[in-house]
């Protein structure tokens, strides 16, 4: 047992550092360590205290795991104190301290599994618990954030799905309304994130009396009159729920039909929440789909030209409501589904429809399929921002680092209407680039690509429009595709015929030009692409010019690079085969970077070779109102580490003499041919510096970025 004494030292000089002046960093060393904690953990049941004692853990443990450390005492002391988190009866005690075991970064791996086992003891439903009598609202409120935390946990790899999903088969009547929710709550991130059966929904129709509740209510008129009045609390978040189910199922289906009915269903859940409550949410859901739902249905007459003016009232409705999200209040209303840091997620992705929604007013003689495509990406994406949870790794001392999971659904109408979209963007530039071409080598060789494109885009389009055939039924592939046009082709192996005699090379290098456009376009976090973008800006906000609208132009260009290197690092030789040439020079990068960015956002405010900048001619400018970037691009085949290239840096910065004092220095690095290692990480191929200037008290900056160049294939490393 704990020395009781020990513990109420413990406990007042944490409460002593915790009021007036900041705590000290050494906080932890003063109340003797992990050990103190441990100690200090049983008498924090109920205590406010808890919950920054659980902190001040969460932080020494991040500090450990990034230093490597050993986390063996860490581990005692986080299961002491989410015991103490557990046997919490005050609600409000026990959600705080239970968000942060299950919101830390490093706290679920300690303890994941004691808190999601404690937690599924507490999660029975509480009219059952409570033997039909009426359960305290404190209770039923820390019983449903039991349920809702053994979900979040399960998500992380922690506890059991099956028992979960077990645990909503006791659910046999209607629920008080904040345990329902966690019911809704559980269901939708079921078909979130697993591949669920149908029967996961059928406690949604319990709650709601669809099916007849266990209880015996015909016999007793209190019992019957208490069932209705929790059937209509819930009903709204019910059919939120059901709503989410038919989507996730809808960007799951393999067949356009299959994606009609499911967006059928969903609307007409959201149809019912509209009519229930004031949920504008749900109001801008359903709109898009709507849309959605009339484009892929126009298919069904043709799929030729489609003139989008038909579509007209469903546009303004749609751009209108979009228009709206702007305004949103996220309170805690209904299922709070739109919480925490996706709500810029989210918001962003509204803003990005209403976007495409004016660029198809514009566009009225596109083909139907790629304006269902490009719809159909901007609700992927909405919906992947708008998780029934937040699966969240805090940063201690900064800010969450959003970690979204995509649902299954890489087989998928969805996620192959999403590449339509690439392919059909990237067959665009191709025709522009012909248009803008000089000579007649790179005419020839444009114009073989666009076939390609136009023949692979033809097949697509069969694709999404046709079913999936019969099992069973045999096919001879007419040409060894890359993987990725076999997924964009689908399951639907007859419309691969048309491409026969296709240049495998050529449909190499078409598959590597979706893949970058799919790379530049792709709105889920990468977590070294994040890291790598905030070390670099935290670097150039000590720059006088990084402010105002130089801030966003700075940060996309930058995110657009390294994303470019992230790309060119894991690249195969099929694809990018300069990378592998010892002979490779300028030329290919600055001919691979161009294309990058052109397919990009940056397309039409992209220049090359521009001359009288800084008194000569820099490689690469990028249009802004009112300024311009300038990217400098090398190769170099040295030992010599780019930061130690004064000449190059140096050359950068002179382009910087009337412009914003940012630039960025692009490197193909040739490696020694001697030199079989394995490549660097792509954290090491991206760096900052700054420049003095004789005679000037402000310093210039320049983002050095790295392309590996005479790669060695995996196979070969020594």
């Amino acid at each position: 047992m704990p020395d009781q004494q020990d513990a109420n030292e413990i406990a007042a000089n944490l409460r002593a550092a915790l009021t007036g002046a900041e705590p000290p960093a050494d906080l932890l060393d003063q109340l003797g360590g992990e050990q103190g904690l441990a100690t200090l953990a049983p008498t924090l049941v109920d205590d406010p205290l808890l919950t920054p004692a659980l902190s001040l853990l969460a932080r020494e443990a991040g500090r450990a795991t990034e230093a490597g450390g050993d986390l063996t005492s860490i581990r005692s002391a986080a299961a002491a104190l989410a015991a103490a988190a557990l046997d919490s009866k005050d609600p409000a005690q026990f959600a705080s301290n239970i968000e942060i075991l299950c919101a830390d970064a490093v706290l679920p791996a300690l303890v994941g599994d004691q808190v999601a086992a404690s937690c599924l003891k507490l999660a029975t439903p509480p009219r059952a618990a409570a033997g039909g009598e009426e359960m305290p609202e404190a209770q039923v409120l820390r019983q449903a954030i039991a349920l809702e935390s053994v979900g979040r946990l399960v998500v992380r790899g922690h506890g059991s799905k099956y028992k979960l999903l077990a645990l909503l088969e006791d659910v046999k009547e209607p629920q008080p309304r904040r345990y329902a929710q966690a019911v809704a709550r559980i269901v939708t991130l079921a078909f979130d994130h697993w591949e669920t059966d149908d029967d996961v929904a059928d406690v949604l129709d319990i709650l709601t009396g669809v099916v007849a509740p266990a209880n015996d209510a015909a016999k007793d008129p209190g019992l019957q009159k208490r069932n209705d009045e929790l059937r209509r609390d819930i009903a709204p978040d019910a059919l939120w729920a059901k709503s989410n189910v038919a989507l996730a199922q809808a960007l799951r289906s393999t067949t356009k039909q299959g994606l009609c009915n499911r967006l059928d269903d969903a609307l007409e859940h959201l149809q019912g929440v509209t009519q229930l409550d004031d949920r504008s949410d749900a109001e801008l859901l359903r709109a898009a789909l709507k849309l959605l739902r009339g484009l892929l249905g126009s298919l069904d007459d043709s799929t030729g030209s489609q003139d989008a003016a038909t579509w007209e009232a469903s546009l303004t409705d749609a751009a209108s409501m979009a228009a709206r999200a702007d305004q949103f209040t996220f309170d805690t209303h209904g299922l709070n589904h739109w919480s925490g840091d996706r709500k810029l997620a989210v918001l962003l992705g509204w803003r990005r429809l209403a976007n495409d929604l004016a660029f198809l007013k514009d566009q009225l003689s596109r083909d139907s399929i790629y304006e269902a495509a490009l719809v159909l990406d901007d609700i992927l994406a909405i919906y992947a921002s708008s998780r029934s949870y937040d699966v969240t790794s805090r940063a201690h001392g900064a800010e969450n680092v959003l970690a979204t999971i995509r649902p299954s659904i890489a087989s998928g109408f969805a996620a192959r209407a999403g590449l339509l979209r690439n392919l059909i963007d990237h067959t665009e530039v191709i025709r522009h680039r012909i248009e803008a071409a000089q000579t007649t080598d790179d005419i020839e060789g444009l114009r073989r690509r666009l076939t390609t494109a136009e023949t692979v885009l033809q097949a697509a389009r069969a694709s999404l429009a046709a079913g999936a055939e019969p099992p069973g039924k045999q096919h001879e592939r007419a040409a060894d595709l890359p993987p990725l046009l076999a997924d964009l082709l689908g399951p639907t192996p007859t419309v691969i015929e048309c491409l026969q005699g296709a240049d495998p090379a050529e449909l190499e290098q078409l598959a590597a030009a979706v893949a970058d456009l799919q790379a530049a376009t792709d709105l889920d976090p990468d977590i070294m692409v994040t890291s790598t973008r905030k070390r670099i800006l935290a670097a150039l906000s000590s720059s006088e010019d990084f402010r105002d609208d130089v801030v966003p132009a700075v940060t996309v260009v930058l995110d657009q690079l390294i994303k470019f290197v992230r790309q060119r690092v894991n690249n195969q030789s099929s694809w990018k085969s300069y990378q592998f040439d010892p002979e490779a020079d300028e030329h290919a990068l600055h001919v691979d970077l161009y294309e990058w960015l052109c397919q990009g956002q940056f397309g039409s405010f992209t220049n090359v070779e521009v001359q009288e900048v800084g008194a000569g001619r820099v490689d690469i400018q990028i249009q802004f109102s009112g300024f311009h970037l300038y990217l400098e691009l090398k190769a170099d085949d040295t030992a010599v580490p780019v930061s130690a290239k004064a000449a190059y840096i140096k050359q950068t910065v002179s382009y910087q003499a009337s412009d914003v004092r940012i630039g960025f220095l692009v490197v193909l690095r040739m490696t020694h041919p001697k030199n079989r290692s394995p490549s660097a990480h792509l954290t090491e191929f991206v760096s900052h510096t700054t420049v003095a200037i004789d005679g000037s008290d402000t310093e210039r900056h320049v983002v050095m970025l790295e392309i590996p160049g005479n790669q060695t294939k995996p196979s070969a490393v020594r």
